[in-house]
């Protein structure tokens, strides 16, 4: 069988000597070759300059007079190819040449959430320096700290709040970055929205963060979110507890069964009070307080 593929998209072959337009052939084919993959049939030299992280030859196009903002039938542009390679160098030579940065895919896709899904951190830094929007450009899909915090990037999520990302931006069906990284066991993320300031009991409309990470029977992060004041006591849509969740017999069954018994300690009462009555915008200046460090230190969770 001989495969031919061109810039066109047509794929001509044969067996033994005659066509066969099999679905199964073509969808075997098609698979082979990745046809569907970002529309390979209608990418540019600059999309594949870019994907491939060819610096000299994307500026040598660019030179040359084509567009950065060039598009593939499903509106994938150059950027978005050089981000979810993460390859910073170009990402800056296509946005310094005018590359959009809010651009979309027909998927509702930025250039920031292939950053983002990635983890790179480069690339979440050149976009948002240059006016990429931190948050989800279509209400039912992944923003970009949510696919940040699932998936473990802690230093892309430091970046994005930074840069104005709502930590308790909650997206129906999927709830808040803090839910989405307890759903995914992602410590780091957790902790870091929570010293952000995350709403510790925002998750969905049916469920709490606790109530996430105790169906997982991950016990570090029932511990986290306890710490910073979780209700052990909420209820989820079919009115049950989070250690009503946990798996039987599992650590943080255990250990939600303790916590309930176990009366709640004076200093972490008042610590929570502090902070809710500073409010999220206003934590960062904790640590202008009139306090003794250490004193600090216990507010900030340290």
């Amino acid at each position: 069988m001989t495969v031919v593929k061109d810039r066109s998209a047509s794929i001509i072959f044969n067996m033994k000597g005659g066509e066969d337009d099999d679905d199964d052939v073509w969808n075997a084919l098609a698979v082979i070759l990745d046809i569907d993959s970002g529309s390979w049939a209608d990418r540019s030299p600059l999309h594949d300059a870019a994907s491939q992280g060819r610096l000299l030859s994307l500026k040598t196009l660019i030179s040359q007079g084509h567009s950065v903002n060039v598009l593939t039938i499903d509106h994938v542009s150059p950027l978005h190819e050089a981000c979810i390679g993460n390859h910073v160098a170009c990402a800056r030579a296509l946005i310094d040449s005018g590359a959009n940065v809010n651009v979309t895919t027909i998927d509702g896709a930025t250039p920031l959430f292939n950053s983002c899904l990635v983890g790179g951190l480069g690339c979440v830094e050149a976009l948002l320096e240059s006016g990429a929007r931190p948050g989800a450009n279509v209400p039912c899909r992944f923003s970009p700290i949510h696919e940040a915090s699932s998936r473990g990037h802690s230093k892309c999520v430091e970046a994005l709040v930074m840069w104005g990302a709502d930590v308790d931006f909650d997206i129906p069906h999927v709830g808040t970055p803090l839910y989405a990284s307890c759903v995914s066991q992602q410590w780091t993320c957790a902790r870091k929205l929570l010293d952000k300031g995350a709403n510790v009991q925002k998750g969905t409309s049916f469920s709490t963060p606790l109530h996430a990470a105790a169906e997982r029977d991950c016990t570090e992060i029932v511990k986290l979110l306890l710490e910073f004041g979780a209700d052990v006591n909420a209820r989820d849509l079919e009115f049950r507890r989070p250690v009503e969740v946990a798996p039987p017999s599992s650590l943080s069954e255990g250990f939600l069964l303790v916590y309930e018994a176990t009366p709640r300690l004076l200093s972490h009462l008042c610590r929570k009070r502090i902070r809710d009555c500073l409010g999220r915008p206003r934590l960062h200046l904790l640590g202008h307080l009139p306090l003794p460090e250490a004193v600090k230190d216990f507010l900030h969770f340290r």
